[in-house]
């Protein structure tokens, strides 16, 4: 009888260690995930803010030389990023929001079908 109770004791205790093990691995596993994620977007974010940057320079000297006027070339520029600032936010949830929640919840439930909807 103490036998079969020691068993089971040291059964339960190998049982929690191995459960323990494998939520340390699943930690790990989604904050690698997270990690890469938000490394990858930094860069790449930075990569694209330099090129629309130098973009916009090209476009606002090509406006200037077309209208007589750097300025106005830049502000022409200027404008075009206006009207974008204006539709971003009118679209923000669509564009932003729900995008980054359904990112995030398939990085922390990778077996999240398709099927069911956020």
């Amino acid at each position: 009888m103490i036998e079969n109770i020691e068993n089971i004791r040291r059964e339960i205790q190998e049982y929690v260690e191995v459960k323990f093990d494998l939520i340390r691995l699943h930690t790990a596993e989604n904050l690698s995930r997270i990690l890469t994620s938000m490394t990858t977007v930094v860069i790449g974010g930075y990569l694209l803010f330099l090129i629309l940057m130098f973009l916009s320079f090209a476009a606002g000297f090509f406006f200037g030389s077309l209208l007589g006027s750097n300025e106005a070339g830049f502000l022409c520029v200027a404008g075009f990023y206006c009207i974008l600032l204006v539709i971003f936010l009118a679209f923000r949830k669509k564009i932003v929001e729900r995008p980054i929640i359904k990112a995030v919840v398939r990085l922390f439930f990778p077996k999240f079908t398709e099927d069911e909807k956020i």
